[in-house]
C-alpha cells in the first residue's frame, strides 16, 4: 500500500501556491531590472540590456527543470519526468542558441542569423507546447533519464542541423505574413486549452480530496501555460521589439519557467523527501515499539542478524535485555558478534553452527539449545529460535529471540531427581504401606506399618490380616475392604486403642488390577493422624483465643470465601455494616451495600486471591451505623488450603485518616511556602532537575524566570512586614494567574520568585520569544496597583531569563544564570527583563579569578610600591606620592585600574 501523503500545512500550502512563485519572481525581477534600467538609461540601451538577462534567466530555469527531472527521488515519477527532460531540454537549448544569435550585436551578426534565430525560437515554442500537452495527457516516457537526455540532445542537433539549410529562410518568408499570425494564434490557443485542462484536473482532484503529487503539479503547469500564453499575447499586441513588449514578454517566460521548476521540484524532490521523512519517523516508532517489546520480555531478548553475501554474520539489532541475559552491552554485540559466540561452551558450539548452516541452506526456522558462560562466570541455558528471510539484495536476515531457560532446565533436572526419589518413597515413606490379596493375606508391608503393629516386616509377611490386628479394628475395616476389592477406592479414618493410648490413622485402600471379578489385590496407605488430632485440638483453643483478640481490635476484620460470601466479621465491621454478625455471615457485598461499592469490593477480592502476597490499598469508607467517613488502609490476604488452592480472603481495614492528614501537613510544610502557598525552593529544585532531564530526553526547551521585586525593602521599612507579606501574597496570585497550569511558580525566598516554563519550542529563537512574551505579561500584571488595606501600592519587578535544554547544565548553574540576568535587568533601570548573556558569566568568572589572585598576591607580597616625587612650580621637592603596582607571576604587570576597584568592593583595600 502506498504511503499516505504528508499532512497539508500552511508551509506546504504556500510552497504549492503558484501565486507565491509569481510574486517572488516579479519581486526578484523588479529588484534586478530597476537598477539595470537606471544604469542603462531609457530606450534601446535598457531594452538590449534587459532582454538577454531575462532570456538567460529563462534558459537557466529550464536547465534547472531538466536537472531536477533527471534525478527524481521516486522511480514511478521518473517516467513522467523524462518527458520534461526531452521537451524542456530541447526548448532550453533552442532558447539559448536563439538568445546568443539575437543578442550578439548587429556588427557581429552574420547574414541569415535572424532567420536562424526565428527558426530556433519557433522550435523552442513548439517544444514547450508539446511538453505541456504531453504532461496534460499524463503520458510517460519509461526508461533511463540519461537515455532521454541523449534523445533531447539528438533532437536539438537535428534542429540545429536543419537551421544550417534553407528551411530557416523559407520559414522566415512564410512566417512573415498570415502564416506567422496563424502559427502564433495556434500556439496561444493550444497553450490556453492545455492550461484549462490542467487547471480543471487539478481543481477536480482537490475537490475529490485526492491530494497528491498530480494535483499541485497540474495546477502549477496550468499557471505556467497561462504565463506562456500571456507572453505570446504580449508579443502579438505590443510587439517583440518594443521597449515594453520585449522585456515584458521575456519576464512572463521567466515566470512560466519558474512555475515549471516549482512543479518539478515539488513533485520530484520536496514531496518524496517528505514521504521519506515520514517513513523514517514510522520506522523509528516501529523500532521503538520493538525495543519496548524486548524490554518487557523478562527472560528473552529480541535480535536481528544478517548474513552478508561473503558469509560474514553481524547483528543489526539487539535488544537491551542482552545485558541482563548475557552480561554484554548492546554496542559490544553490534560491533563484534564474536563476543556473543565466544560465550557459548565449546561442546555446544558445533551443534549451534550446524543448526545455523541448515537454516541458511533450507531457509527454515532455526531452533537450538546451548549453554553460555556469562561475563560474571555463571553458566546459563539458552533457547534460540529465529526465522530467516531473503532480502532484496540477496542477504539473509534472521528475526529471532533468545530465551534464558535455565530455570526451566533446572526444573526438568529437579523433576528427574524427584522421580528417582519417588522410587525409594515406599521404602522411606513415614506412613504405613501394605499389600493384601483377596484372602486378606499380607503380601508386602513396610517398616513403618510393621512398627505400628509392634512387629517386624518378616513377622507379618504371609499372615492373614485378622490375625495381626485387633478384632474391633478388623470389624471397622471390613466394609472398606469389601468396597476396595469391589474396585473402588476407600478412604476412612481408623482409630486404634494401643498401649500408648488412642492412635488415629488416615487410611486409603486402593484397588489393584481391577477386573469384572473385582480387584486382585488392595494396597493400603496409612499415615498417623495422632499428632494432627492433637494439633487440631490446640488450634481450636487458639482459634477461640484469636477470636477474642480480633474482636478486641480497633481495626475492621472480615473473612470471605472464594465466592465473596462473608464467613466471619468482628464488631468494628458490624458497626461499618450497620448490622450484627449473624446478619452478615452468609451474605455477600451485593446484599449489604450499593452495586457500585459491591463491584469495587469484589474486584479487589479477586485481585487479592490471584496474588501471591497481601494486597494493600487505600480507600474511603463510610460507616452505616453513625455515618463516619474516613481514609482506610485495607490489607487483603488470600487464604489457601493445604493444597495451595485459594479458599477465601482475609481483610483488615485500618483507619489511617489522622495519619494521612499528618502526612499531607508534613508535605505541605516541607515543599510549599507557608505565606504564599507556592512551591518552595526545595520543591522548585526537584522540579527543575526533572524538567532538565525531560528536556534532554524530549529535545525540547524550557525557560527559568528569576523575579525580584524592586524596592521591596522600602515597603517593609515604611509600612511594616504585614503589608510586605500581603504584597507577596498578591504577587504570588498574579504570577500563578499569568502562566499555564503546567508551569511552576515558586517563592525562592524573601521577595524573590521563580517561574519555570516547560515544553517550549525546540528552536532557541522561538523558545526565547515565548519566554519573552510570558515575561512581558508578568511585567504588565505586576505593574498594576496592589490593594494594601484600601491604599494603592505600586511595585515593579526585575526579571532575569535563561533558557535550558540545549546544553547540559546543573540546577545551580541555571539559577546562577537567571540571577545574573535579573541583576542585569536591575542595572538596566529595573522594571524590565533581560536574558542571560554569556559575557556576563565570563565577566563574573574573570572578576572571581582576579579576586582569588589578588588575595594570593597580598599573601605572597607580589604588590610593589613605587614612589613618584611631587614638586612645586619652582621645581622644589615637596614630597612623594606612593603608587602601588602588581607584578603577577603569569600575567605580568596589572594596571591599578583593574584591581583597585575590585579591592574596594571586596574589602581588600585595607590590607592592600
Amino acid at each position: 500500500m502506498a504511503p499516505s501523503p504528508p499532512p497539508l500545512t500552511a508551509r506546504s500550502y504556500l510552497s504549492d501556491a503558484p501565486a507565491v512563485t509569481v510574486v517572488l519572481v516579479v519581486v526578484v525581477l523588479a529588484l534586478v531590472v530597476l537598477p539595470l534600467v537606471q544604469l542603462l538609461g531609457d530606450g534601446a540601451g535598457a531594452q538590449h540590456g534587459l532582454e538577454p538577462l531575462l532570456e538567460m534567466a529563462a534558459v537557466l530555469l529550464g536547465l534547472l527543470v531538466v536537472s531536477v527531472s533527471l534525478h527524481a527521488l521516486e522511480a514511478h515519477e521518473q517516467a513522467r519526468a523524462n518527458v520534461l527532460v526531452v521537451g524542456v531540454g530541447v526548448a532550453a537549448a533552442c532558447n539559448f542558441l536563439h538568445g546568443v544569435l539575437v543578442h550578439s550585436g548587429p556588427v557581429h551578426m552574420p547574414v541569415g542569423t535572424a532567420h536562424i534565430s526565428l527558426w530556433l525560437s519557433s522550435w523552442a515554442r513548439l517544444a514547450e507546447v508539446l511538453t505541456l500537452g504531453l504532461m496534460a495527457k499524463r503520458l510517460a516516457a519509461p526508461g533511463a533519464p540519461q537515455a532521454w537526455l541523449a534523445v533531447s540532445g539528438g533532437i536539438t542537433l537535428l534542429v540545429v542541423g536543419s537551421a544550417m539549410g534553407p528551411l530557416p529562410g523559407w520559414f522566415a518568408q512564410a512566417a512573415g505574413g498570415v502564416l506567422r499570425q496563424a502559427l502564433a494564434a495556434g500556439l496561444v490557443l493550444a497553450l490556453a486549452v492545455i492550461a484549462g485542462v490542467l487547471y480543471r484536473r487539478g481543481r477536480r482532484d482537490a475537490q475529490a480530496g485526492t491530494e497528491g503529487e498530480s494535483q499541485p503539479r497540474d495546477r502549477l503547469f496550468a499557471w505556467a501555460a497561462m504565463a506562456f500564453v500571456c507572453g505570446e499575447i504580449t508579443v502579438g499586441v505590443l510587439g517583440g521589439h518594443s521597449p515594453v513588449g520585449g522585456p515584458l514578454a521575456h519576464g512572463l517566460r521567466v515566470v512560466a519557467y519558474a512555475l515549471l521548476y516549482q512543479a518539478v521540484f515539488d513533485a520530484g524532490i520536496r514531496r518524496p523527501f517528505a514521504r521519506i521523512q515520514t517513513a523514517e519517523s514510522r520506522l523509528r516508532e516501529s523500532e521503538g515499539r520493538l525495543s519496548l517489546l524486548g524490554r518487557n520480555l523478562p527472560h528473552s531478548v529480541l535480535f536481528q542478524v544478517v548474513r552478508e553475501l561473503d558469509g560474514r554474520v553481524h547483528f543489526v539489532h539487539m535488544g537491551d535485555a542482552i545485558e541482563r541475559l548475557n552480561g554484554l552491552r548492546v554496542q559490544e554485540v553490534l560491533d563484534d558478534p564474536g563476543v556473543l559466540y565466544r560465550q557459548i561452551l565449546d561442546e555446544d558450539m558445533e551443534r549451534l553452527r550446524t543448526a545455523e548452516r541448515n537454516s541458511f541452506l533450507s531457509m527454515t526456522s532455526l531452533e537450538a539449545v546451548f549453554r553460555v558462560r556469562r561475563t560474571d562466570g555463571q553458566v546459563r541455558w539458552m533457547h534460540l529460535n529465529s526465522s530467516p528471510r531473503l532480502l532484496d539484495d540477496g542477504r539473509v536476515l534472521w528475526d529471532g529471540v533468545q530465551t534464558d531457560i535455565t530455570a526451566h532446565h533446572q526444573a526438568e533436572e529437579a523433576a528427574r531427581a524427584k522421580d528417582a526419589l519417588m522410587a525409594n518413597m515406599l521404602r522411606l515413606v513415614p506412613g504405613g504401606v501394605a499389600r493384601l490379596d483377596r484372602d486378606l493375606r499380607v503380601l508386602y508391608v513396610n517398616e513403618q506399618q510393621a512398627r505400628w503393629l509392634y512387629k517386624t516386616p518378616q513377622d507379618l509377611l504371609g499372615r492373614l490380616l485378622q490375625d495381626v490386628i485387633p478384632p474391633e479394628v478388623f470389624v471397622r475395616m471390613q466394609p472398606h475392604l469389601d468396597k476396595a476389592f469391589a474396585g473402588e477406592t476407600a478412604v476412612f479414618e481408623n482409630r486404634i486403642d494401643g498401649p500408648d493410648g488412642m492412635q488415629y490413622r488416615h487410611t486409603t485402600l486402593a484397588p489393584e488390577a481391577v477386573t469384572e471379578q473385582g480387584a486382585s489385590a488392595v494396597v493400603v496407605f496409612a499415615y498417623d493422624l495422632t499428632a494432627l488430632k492433637r494439633i487440631e485440638q490446640e488450634l481450636a483453643h487458639q482459634k477461640a483465643h484469636l477470636a477474642r483478640v480480633v474482636n478486641a481490635m480497633p481495626d475492621m476484620v472480615f473473612l470471605k470465601d472464594a465466592e465473596g460470601v462473608y464467613l466471619s466479621v468482628n464488631p468494628v465491621f458490624e458497626r461499618f455494616a450497620g448490622r450484627p454478625e449473624r446478619d452478615v455471615v452468609g451474605r455477600n457485598d451485593y446484599d449489604l451495600t450499593t452495586p457500585a461499592e459491591a463491584e469495587r469490593f469484589r474486584k479487589y477480592d479477586q485481585r487479592a486471591m490471584q496474588a501471591w502476597q497481601p494486597l494493600v490499598y487505600e480507600e474511603t469508607l463510610t460507616f452505616a451505623e453513625d455515618g463516619y467517613q474516613g481514609q482506610f488502609e485495607t490489607i487483603k490476604t488470600p487464604i489457601r488450603d493445604l493444597h495451595g488452592r485459594v479458599t477465601g480472603v482475609l481483610g483488615v481495614c485500618r483507619d489511617i485518616t489522622d495519619r494521612k492528614r499528618a502526612e499531607q501537613e508534613i508535605e505541605r510544610l516541607a515543599f510549599y511556602d507557608a505565606l504564599t502557598g507556592l512551591p518552595n525552593r526545595r520543591l522548585l529544585l526537584d522540579r527543575l532537575q526533572r524538567s532538565i532531564a525531560a528536556c534532554q530526553r524530549t529535545k525540547s526547551l524550557g525557560a527559568l524566570l528569576f523575579i525580584d521585586l524592586d524596592n521591596f525593602k522600602d515597603l517593609n521599612d515604611t509600612l511594616g512586614h504585614d503589608m510586605g507579606d500581603r504584597l507577596l501574597s498578591q504577587v504570588a496570585a498574579r504570577l500563578v494567574g499569568s502562566v499555564r497550569e503546567a508551569d511552576t511558580v515558586a517563592r525562592f525566598g524573601g521577595d524573590e520568585f521563580v517561574v519555570m516554563l516547560e515544553a517550549l519550542a525546540p528552536e532557541l529563537q522561538s523558545a526565547a520569544t515565548q519566554a519573552e512574551t510570558v515575561a512581558e505579561k508578568l511585567l504588565a500584571n505586576l505593574n498594576q496597583p496592589f490593594d494594601l488595606d484600601g491604599a494603592q501600592h505600586y511595585s515593579t519587578p526585575s526579571i532575569g531569563i535563561t533558557l535550558f535544554g540545549d546544553e547540559r547544565l546543573t540546577v545551580d548553574e541555571l539559577l546562577k544564570r537567571a540571577d545574573l540576568a535579573m541583576y542585569q535587568a536591575k542595572a538596566a533601570g529595573r522594571n524590565t527583563q533581560r536574558f542571560f548573556d554569556p559575557d556576563m558569566q565570563a565577566a563574573v568568572n574573570a572578576r572571581s579569578n582576579l579576586e582569588a589572585d589578588l588575595r594570593q598576591g597580598l599573601a605572597r607580597n607580589e604588590l610593589l610600591v613605587h614612589y613618584q616625587p611631587v614638586v612645586d612650580h619652582h621645581a622644589r621637592l615637596m614630597g612623594a606620592e606612593a603608587l602601588v603596582r602588581w607584578r603577577h607571576p603569569q600575567r605580568g604587570m596589572i594596571s591599578p585600574g583593574d584591581f583597585i576597584p575590585l579591592a574596594e568592593q571586596t574589602g581588600l583595600i585595607l590590607p592592600l
